[in-house]
């Protein structure tokens, strides 16, 4: 059995995981699998849309692989710097290099009459194949932005999707800053940019919400 895995942030590295794992672990064949990554590194969101000092929300016991823990002397919440890092650590311990390709986007995927699926892809700029019995398709939920419109925004200076932050000093210095969206992106952006010179920040959302620190207060 082929299967063609798209996408190598965390849910695409551990099906190839288990996936090359089956035959000892089920008793089946072996399973031939490949992940195409679009991006030059593994971790997709942690690698290509992360910013400033961003950790993770979950903690590193939720997160972490059952078969590969973070060490006990670690924070409860790591960094998403380490997250990726770890990622990385994961696909050497289990020797999956050799199985995914990276700038490595996937153009297409037809069903064919007489079964499976054939995957379109581009490697070093030269369009390729690959015939499989099937496919996992592990991309995500944030790789195009959602960027709703509202009358009047184009004459508002600077537009940027959470997708497009990285650094404090985007906001600039003296500026007004309006985010929209109170999930953990806008959480973690609205400190950001009220740690830095910026005029006034405003948090604008649709409905209530409540901000509390990840870890509490240690009571003796």
């Amino acid at each position: 059995m082929r299967v063609a895995i798209i996408g190598a942030g965390p849910s695409g590295l551990v099906t190839l995981k288990y996936l090359l794992a089956a035959k000892n672990a089920l008793g089946v064949e072996p399973i031939e699998a490949r992940v195409f990554e679009s991006e030059s590194g593994i971790g997709g969101t942690f690698l290509a849309r992360t910013y400033e000092d961003a950790e993770l929300v979950s903690s590193r016991q939720l997160t972490s692989f059952s078969d590969f823990r973070f060490k006990s002397d670690e924070p409860d919440f790591v960094s998403a710097k380490r997250y990726l890092q770890y990622l990385n650590e994961y696909c050497t311990h289990f020797k999956l290099w050799p199985y995914i390709a990276l700038s490595c986007p996937v153009k297409s995927v037809k069903s064919q009459k007489e079964g499976g699926h054939l995957v379109t892809y581009l490697l070093r700029g030269q369009q390729d194949t690959w015939e499989c019995d099937a496919v996992a398709i592990c991309s995500g939920l944030h790789v195009e932005p959602d960027i709703p419109y509202i009358e009047g925004i184009e004459r508002v200076p600077v537009v940027l999707h959470s997708s497009q932050f990285k650094r404090r000093d985007q906001f600039g210095a003296g500026k007004n800053v309006l985010i929209l969206g109170s999930g953990e992106t806008g959480a973690d952006i609205s400190v950001l940019a009220a740690t830095s010179p910026t005029e006034r920040v405003v948090i604008c959302h649709r409905d209530g919400f409540h901000f509390s620190p990840k870890v509490g207060p240690i009571v003796k």
